[in-house]
């Protein structure tokens, strides 16, 4: 079997694998998902967990012992982000900046599934005493996320993050590995057999070439002989008798 066959098969079963490998992480990621979706909306839902809610104007201190995060939101449409507006302060005056919402900082929903509430501002790594100024026109809503992360932790969110986490990357490698084959399937020249002059010939569209051939098996000398064994006819002996008559 030619390498190229070999490397091609090899690369076929590979991605069958990797397929279907990720097809099963991320079913068991869904259904991690869908396990613990109600008491994840429930735990990241503002208006039932939250540190400080706030009314347009409004100013409030409140005090943090740590937290990897704290995220400031406000009710949107679920479109465009709606502006930050506030001021976070620590005990001496000074101004917490924070930044802003990233990939992974993602919208709430509230448990009827009719408001959606999205981060404006992020605030990482904060301990100690602050103080919270609403300067928007909406409510304002200051929740912990490491605290509301802790509260769902469990076997189904392992089980969401295992999935998540391998089901993906090996997915790509499927793809990638189904794409080459894809590619060196295309690349192979398709071959034909015919015989030619008592050889077989394997030949190839691609340039009308053979590109290899083997001898034919030269037919038994001893066919048409029932015992299997067949005399090689002799030459007839050479007839001297006209030199006798050449003589006298």
């Amino acid at each position: 079997m030619p390498r190229g066959k070999v490397v091609t098969d090899g690369r076929r079963r590979w991605a069958r694998i990797t397929t279907a490998s990720s097809a099963i992480l991320l079913l068991v990621a869904v259904i991690s998902l869908i396990q613990v979706s109600d008491k994840y909306i429930e735990t990241y839902n503002p208006e039932e967990n939250h540190l400080v809610k706030l009314v347009p104007g409004e100013s409030k201190a409140f005090e943090i012992k740590s937290s990897v995060a704290i995220s400031a939101l406000r009710v949107s449409d679920g479109g465009s982000t709606p502006n930050a507006e506030l001021t976070l302060t620590d005990s001496e005056g000074n101004e917490i900046l924070g930044r802003k919402p990233g990939f992974l900082d993602v919208d709430r929903i509230s448990s009827d599934k009719k408001t959606i509430y999205s981060p404006v501002r992020v605030f990482e790594n904060i301990e100690g005493q602050f103080t919270l100024n609403n300067q928007g026109s909406s409510d304002l809503w200051l929740v912990d996320d490491e605290e509301s992360l802790n509260e769902i932790q469990g076997m189904w969110m392992y089980l969401f993050y295992f999935g998540c986490c391998l089901g993906s990357p090996i997915g790509v490698v499927g793809l990638v590995l189904a794409i080459m084959v894809w590619t060196d399937k295309r690349k192979l020249p398709d071959q034909f057999v015919i015989i030619e002059d008592g050889s077989v010939v394997i030949g190839s569209l691609q340039d009308g070439n053979a590109v290899d051939s083997e001898p034919a098996v030269a037919p038994s000398p001893f066919v048409g002989d029932s015992s299997g064994i067949s005399e090689i006819p002799q030459e007839e002996e050479e007839d001297d008798s006209w030199k006798g008559w050449d003589d006298g």
